[in-house]
This record gives C-alpha cells, structure tokens and sequence, in this order.
C-alpha cells in the first residue's frame, strides 16, 4: 500500500517479491509515472510486447492523466479499440499484459476501483476480414490505375478520420456508464468500421496488381471501356469492365462476373453478345472498345 506519499520522489528500485507493493513516500499520480515505476520494478523483468502493449493504453488514455480520474467506462472503449487492432491469436496474452498494470493500480490504491476488470476481450473485425483476405492468399487482386488511386485516397481519408474518432470515444466515454452510453456506443460503431476499412484497403493495395488495358488491342479486358448498344431498346451504354471488389454500376463500372461484364469479357469490335435478365434475353452489339 502507499504511505506518506511526498512530491517529486525519486523513482527506485524496490527490494521486494511483491510486484503490487510500492515503496513508502513516493507518489504515482499520472499514467506515465506509474507505468515507468511499473516497468523498472517488476520482479519479473517485463518484456518487450508487454511494454508496448501498457504503453500503447497508456497512449491512448492520456501519458498525463491522473490516475484516480480514468473511469471503467474508459476502459472499456479501450477494449473496442484493442480488438479492431489485434489478432485472436495474441489477444489474451496481450490482454494478460494491461490487466496486470490495472491490478497493480488497483492494489497500491492509485486508481478509483478495478479497472482491470472491465477490460475485456472482444471479436474483432480484423479477424474476419483476415479470413476473407486468406481465402485469396497468394493471388493479385487487379484494379485499373483509378481504382488504386480512389483506394489510395480512402485510406488516407479514413487515417485522417481517425484521430478525430478517437477523441469522441474518449469522451463520450467519460460521460457516463458504460451500459447506458448511446453517443459512446455510436462512436464506438463509427471507430470500428474505419478501423476494418484501413485494414482491409491496406491488405488490398499490398497485392493490388495495377492492370493495363491499352496493351491488349481490340479485345475486352478488365478495364477496358466498352460501349454496347441494346438491340431491344436501341440504347447506348458505356461501361468500364473491372473486378468485382472495384465494381460501382452507379459510375458505369461494371464486375466481370455481372451478366453483362461477363459476356463481354474475352470480347471483340463488333461481336454480338446475348445476356440473360431477370426481364429476358438482351442482344448487345459492343460498337467501341478503348
């Protein structure tokens, strides 16, 4: 327990087995001094992930925060954002990490309760998707030169987006419980699905395979523009034929594997394609390939 705290103690080494004992008259106000006592008093010397892990909490809380002000409620957002960043491989051991330092709060009376207890594991998104992603392990995903820049271009919007995020699950956090927090279970939704879209944009540009069209002649392929007429109608259409994980009908892009993208794949100037709809057969004549 801690006794006769005084200001401006100087940090030492604790000659005792206990690792939730701290030495009389020192004071552990703020995260950072009790995180930096923590680690060079453990009896058992902490390693290297567990240092990162307490100090990535420590980050996010706050380095200067008083101890006794963080709330259950905090941590409790903090599981959110351990689960969209970590696997379910290293969760527990990781989680394992954090809730010692919480104890160690706790039994030297530092925090207001145990907030060790209202850190939780949870599933995570990032687990989903890294299945979706493995299930194409070891093949390019090919998108035109547009394609990879729009992609590029929502990751740096989502990672710009995210700081802000990040403040609003804090404080809604600190307004209240928990379990009846509507603005904190909002912001929480929100930080999640930014957090999924990173990483699943990040694990498509590292195997995007940038195509090129213009070198395959007077054929269709994946991001050629094609424009067919429709015999029924006598309409024309323009489409750009790309993958499906790139398709936008609204914009004219069209999947390779839609009925009309996969008739016209493989496709010459001039060729009559026939394409089943849900309203019947349609005859397209492609009149333009660039």
């Amino acid at each position: 327990m801690i006794r006769n705290l005084t200001v401006g103690a100087k940090l030492t080494k604790i000659n005792n087995s206990e690792e939730n004992s701290v030495e009389d008259n020192l004071v552990l106000t703020d995260l950072t001094s009790a995180f930096q006592y923590y680690v060079q008093n453990s009896p058992r010397k902490l390693n290297n992930v567990a240092q990162q892990e307490i100090g990535r909490m420590v980050r996010w809380i706050g380095p200067d925060r008083e101890i006794k002000t963080i709330t259950p409620s905090e941590i409790g957002a903090y599981s959110d954002e351990f689960a969209k960043r970590t696997s379910t491989d290293t969760a527990p051991q990781k989680v394992a990490y954090i809730k010692k330092f919480l104890t160690f709060l706790k039994n030297n009376e530092l925090s207001s309760g145990n907030l060790a207890s209202h850190l939780r594991m949870k599933k995570s998104n990032v687990g989903k998707i890294t299945k979706k992603l493995e299930a194409t392990k070891g093949e390019e995903i090919n998108l035109t030169e547009a394609g990879y820049k729009d992609y590029e271009k929502q990751l740096k919007d989502y990672k710009t987006e995210m700081p802000k995020l990040a403040e609003e699950v804090r404080k809604a956090a600190a307004d209240g419980d928990i379990r009846e927090n509507a603005p904190l279970d909002a912001a929480r939704e929100k930080i999640e699905m930014v957090n999924s879209k990173i990483y699943e944009i990040e694990a498509i540009l590292k195997v995007a395979n940038i195509i090129d069209s213009s070198s395959q002649g007077d054929q269709i392929v994946i991001g050629s523009k094609v424009s067919v007429i429709n015999h029924q109608s006598k309409n024309n259409h323009e489409y750009q034929l790309v993958e499906a994980n790139e398709a936008n009908p609204l914009v004219g892009k069209i999947s390779s594997v839609s009925p009309v993208g996969a008739a016209i794949l493989g496709r010459r100037l001039g060729d009559e394609v026939t394409v089943s709809t849900p309203a019947g057969e349609q005859v397209y004549t492609i009149d333009g390939i660039k």
